[in-house]
């Protein structure tokens, strides 16, 4: 199926998700109660977070699947999480050109606010490529890294407001939306999209600075630890 997978996998995951709270726990995220409404705010919710989580666990294992550029060959490793990073966020993208046609036909158009999507992913892609450099390097010296992950992405996905609106979150946690930055860029990607609204500023300079210091953090950490990577390898 080769890059149908990109859209195949998410929508397996929309069909498995809409049936179990949607259908059976009865979850809403606006006044429209039809399941259709329900799917295009899951699917705008599951897209940037699929990317998100699919960048950190490969990045676990992005250095030690390529031992020979380590070993032999001098070679810029710190592309390595970049790469990862950018093919994780354009596989999603390849799944949002359907989303958005989905969109458009379900509300008759689009509104105009998706100009602001680009600022979105940019940040979005800021703390992905920060987050991998850190997980890249500390894969080479902690090989549980990778198991640890999957289960930290799995209990982060279930606290963040993608498979249900972030109104239901409990009032005396609503602190950790603003510290959670999927839980920013998941929003955003639903005000600009779905509810004609420019995105949050307020969230949106949070996860955007702290994508610029993770990086900037994440890119040092990478490039001191890096010398060694062969002597542990």
């Amino acid at each position: 199926m080769g890059a149908f997978w990109s859209v195949i996998n998410p929508l397996g995951h929309l069909l498995l998700y809409t049936f179990v709270f949607n259908i059976i726990l009865k979850v809403r995220f606006s006044s429209d109660p039809s399941t259709a409404n329900f799917a295009l705010y899951l699917m705008t919710g599951l897209l940037p977070w699929s990317a998100i989580s699919e960048s950190l666990s490969r990045a676990t294992t992005a250095v030690l699947e390529v031992p020979n550029l380590v070993k032999r060959v001098v070679f810029p490793l710190e592309i390595l999480p970049v790469v990862v990073a950018l093919s994780s966020l354009s596989s999603a993208l390849l799944a949002f050109v359907a989303l958005v046609i989905f969109a458009a036909v379900s509300m008759h158009g689009l509104n105009w606010t998706i100009i602001y999507l680009p600022l979105v992913i940019f940040s979005q892609l800021l703390f992905m490529v920060g987050m991998s450099w850190f997980l890249a390097s500390l894969g080479v010296y902690i090989r549980d890294i990778r198991h640890l992950i999957s289960l930290f992405l799995s209990a982060w996905m279930y606290t963040t407001p993608i498979v249900y609106p972030a109104t239901s979150f409990p009032a005396h946690l609503k602190w950790l939306l603003v510290v959670n930055p999927a839980a920013g860029v998941v929003g955003d990607y639903r005000r600009v999209l779905l509810q004609g609204l420019a995105p949050d500023w307020s969230l949106y300079s949070v996860y955007t600075l702290l994508g610029v210091l993770l990086c900037t953090a994440g890119y040092h950490f990478f490039y001191k630890t890096k010398r060694s990577f062969a002597d542990v390898m």
